[in-house]
C-alpha cells in the first residue's frame, strides 16, 4: 500500500483535498446541518456547522484538520472561511459563535507567554561612558 493511500485511510480531509472533493463534501455537510424545509426556523434553526461536525461526517478528528492546515493551508483556509460565514450567519447567540470561532477556527489566538523575564541587551557598555 502506498503512502497516499495510507494517508487517505487515516485522514479523510487530506484525501478529499488531494482528489478535489473537499468542496463537494463540505457542501454536503452544510446541507445536512440545515433544518427541514417545513421546520419553523425560530424553533429549529438546524445544526451549527462546525469543523468538528465536518470531521465527524468524514470519519476523522480535529487532528486531521490540523494536518490539513499544515499540508494544504489554502484548502484549510477555504473550509475555515465557509464555516466562519455559516457561524456568523447562523442566528446563534454571539457568545456561542465567538467561542466557536476562537476555539475551533483559531481566531483570537494570542502568542503564548512563556513566563520568562524580559532580558535587555545593550549595544555598548554603559560603564565605559564615564558616569
Amino acid at each position: 500500500m502506498n503512502e497516499t493511500m495510507k494517508e487517505c485511510e487515516t485522514n479523510a480531509l487530506l484525501c478529499a483535498a488531494e482528489d478535489g472533493s473537499l468542496s463537494r463534501k463540505l457542501k454536503k455537510y452544510l446541507r445536512s446541518c440545515r433544518p427541514p424545509e417545513d421546520a419553523d426556523p425560530k424553533k429549529d434553526p438546524g445544526r451549527l456547522p462546525t469543523l468538528a461536525g465536518f470531521c465527524g461526517m468524514l470519519g476523522c478528528g480535529i487532528a486531521s484538520a490540523e494536518e490539513l492546515r499544515c499540508t494544504y493551508p489554502s484548502q484549510f483556509d477555504y473550509v475555515a472561511a465557509i464555516l466562519e460565514d455559516e457561524a456568523l450567519n447562523s442566528g446563534r447567540s454571539p457568545a456561542i459563535v465567538n467561542a466557536y470561532l476562537k476555539e475551533r477556527l483559531g481566531y483570537g489566538d494570542k502568542p503564548e507567554n512563556t513566563g520568562e523575564a524580559l532580558q535587555l541587551v545593550f549595544a555598548h557598555d554603559i560603564l565605559e561612558d564615564g558616569e
